[in-house]
């Protein structure tokens, strides 16, 4: 059942006129004692009304699950799921991989607002503006609140931006895209995977639902368009952009350890028989417990997100409670771990 006509309806009602006024004189409002649809319908219709963004935070990822499919009939052009874990950042392991391509897939979308980006040419990077863009909602627990991601700078300039019709070396391209760790095969059938034919190169982006065949003619990107992975047939829909994230966070975070005094400290802890470097990153197991050695401030999914942003806590004292579990285990394991790394 679709309810885009109801938020229509009711982003041109005065009552969403005076709640809009509430929320700029006051920069946020409560919506207590009412059910789950209700609030879906009132969050679309002040953000769609105002041309914004919506971010919702729901305390637990079951009620996020229920709250993602009711906003996917309320006339979002795009809704994103943001995955989340409830490890502390001091195991010694990383997220499931699913779970990081899942959110370098919202952080691809949202990135596109964000101006020229990372790994491009110039003025043929640019990226159109948020305003220019399709209207998104997100929905996620409150543990993307927490600092579990590198400062947008640093992710984007391990983003690859491609244009149909841009000059890219292809030389270039390939050692551009195995730093983002891409695995080179003869035949591209999952994500994180690319494979060259001549002038044809086949990409499985790890933000991306299929892969991506790009047709270069000397150095010009002449044609991407996607292709199914089971016939290897190119008879999907034509791209006009595409962003390359990182594989994992393990190269951005191993590159700003690199800049400073502390890979040799995290090397020699890890790897004492192997020095750890850019090339070899994978070697950096759990690397998103070095976020605080890497960065003086890990970032959080706000730090991700444009001005043009309504932002709906849904239930905030379930929210709160829920993050004070997360902080308390982290302490645990910080204490277990003898406080050895810093956030």
């Amino acid at each position: 059942m679709s309810f885009s006509s109801i938020v229509r309806a009711l982003a041109r009602s005065p009552l969403t006129t005076e709640f809009i006024s509430k929320l700029n004189r006051q920069q946020e409002l409560r919506l207590n004692g009412i059910s789950r649809l209700p609030k879906g319908l009132v969050a679309s219709a002040l953000a769609q009304s105002q041309g914004k963004n919506l971010f919702v935070v729901c305390a637990t990822l079951e009620e996020a699950g229920r709250v993602y499919a009711q906003l996917e009939a309320m006339g979002w052009q795009t809704v994103h799921f943001y995955p989340t874990s409830e490890a502390s950042p001091y195991e010694p392991f990383d997220p499931e991989t699913e779970m990081s391509w899942g959110q370098m897939q919202v952080l691809a979308d949202l990135s596109m607002g964000n101006g020229e980006w990372g790994m491009g040419n110039g003025e043929e990077n640019q990226i159109p503006s948020n305003s220019q863009l399709p209207k998104m909602a997100i929905v996620a627990t409150q543990g993307a609140l927490q600092p579990h991601l590198p400062p947008p700078e640093a992710f984007g300039q391990f983003c690859l931006t491609l244009k149909r019709g841009m000059e890219l070396d292809l030389n270039a391209f390939s050692e551009k895209i195995t730093i983002l760790g891409y695995e080179r095969v003869p035949l591209v059938e999952m994500e994180g995977q690319w494979s060259r034919r001549g002038d044809i190169v086949d990409v499985f982006p790890v933000s991306s639902e299929f892969p991506v065949r790009l047709e270069w003619f000397g150095d010009e990107i002449e044609q991407m368009r996607e292709f199914d992975p089971a016939t290897q047939r190119s008879a999907l829909d034509k791209v006009n952009q595409l962003i390359l994230t990182p594989t994992s966070f393990a190269p951005i975070v191993m590159a700003a350890l690199n800049k400073s005094t502390e890979l040799r400290v995290v090397s020699a802890e890890l790897n004492p028989d192997s020095e750890l470097s850019t090339e070899n990153s994978s070697l950096l197991e759990g690397s998103r417990r070095f976020l605080g050695l890497a960065f003086e401030q890990p970032a959080s999914l706000l730090n991700y997100l444009s001005e043009n942003t309504l932002i709906a806590i849904d239930e905030p004292e379930q929210c709160h409670a829920h993050s004070d579990r997360w902080v308390e285990n982290a302490e645990e394991q910080w204490r277990m771990g003898n406080g050895e790394w810093g956030m």
